[in-house]
């Protein structure tokens, strides 16, 4: 009987508490566009029926991340048609209303002339330091040094997981 007695005494202490709207997870910004890439080749290799491209390349971005990116990767063509590429480099830009610079890196694989990647960006300075991004892209070869494409990203500017 007591508890019950201090429960109803430290009903009206409590009440406003159970009026307050609930607290909802904040949502992630995220964001698209499009990119045109144009590569110079520093060095191709053959192995195993493979050929082996080392280049730079430069990117410019519009959408959520608007600005040119310079990155140096490799991209591995197949004897059966398909490749891989990998390349990493720096954004100076835009993104989210934010300048500065990061590091964008990202992994790619398709067959022909057409792919999909995954992408990750930290490292950031200026504006963007603390930013964490991940998406996806999808590249286009449209020449033998250039590509064109779409991305869809997803950021926040607080500590990144990964997983």
């Amino acid at each position: 009987m007591t508890s019950l007695k201090a429960a109803l005494a430290a009903l009206p202490v409590l009440a406003p508490l159970f009026l307050l709207p609930a607290a909802h997870a904040a949502t992630v910004p995220s964001g698209s566009g499009s990119f045109t890439t144009t590569g110079q080749v520093i060095s191709v290799r053959h192995a195993d029926g493979n050929t082996i491209v080392n280049a730079t390349e430069i990117q410019v971005l519009t959408g959520v991340l608007d600005g040119t990116r310079r990155a140096e990767g490799t991209e591995i063509f197949h004897p059966d048609g398909t490749f891989t590429a990998r390349d990493s480099g720096t954004f100076t830009g835009t993104i989210d209303g934010r300048t500065g610079s990061m590091t964008i890196s990202g992994t790619s694989s398709g067959a022909g002339t057409t792919g999909s990647g995954q992408l990750t960006g930290d490292r950031g300075t200026g504006g963007l330091a603390g930013l964490h991004l991940h998406g996806t892209f999808r590249p286009v070869i449209t020449g033998p040094t250039t590509a064109e494409g779409s991305y869809s990203v997803r950021f926040d500017f607080g500590s990144c997981q990964r997983g």
